[in-house]
């Protein structure tokens, strides 16, 4: 069972994670932003600044390495469940 909890959690946190709409809808303070929401600002003001380009491709690596973390880390629930099923 905790192979499946642990796929679910990881779609569910990869899912709020990448956030994107709601932000936009309810928040107005730009120190509440998301991540993603940052990005998109910067990545609009990259005609009148060009030195934004740069920090917005090491914001977007920035923002992937808590996914890259977690699954790493929730990694060995799935082999366990890959095992648990096998006759071998």
């Amino acid at each position: 069972m905790s192979p499946a909890l642990v796929t679910i959690f990881l779609f569910q946190f990869v899912v709020i994670w990448n956030n994107f709409l709601l932000p936009l809808i309810m928040l107005r303070n730009n120190e509440l932003w998301p991540i993603t929401f940052g990005l998109f600002s910067w990545q609009s003001q990259v005609s009148r600044d060009p030195q934004l380009q740069i920090l917005t491709v090491v914001g977007s690596l920035v923002s992937v390495i808590p996914l890259i973390v977690t699954f790493l880390v929730l990694q060995r629930y799935w082999r366990a469940g890959l095992a648990a099923g096998s006759d071998r």
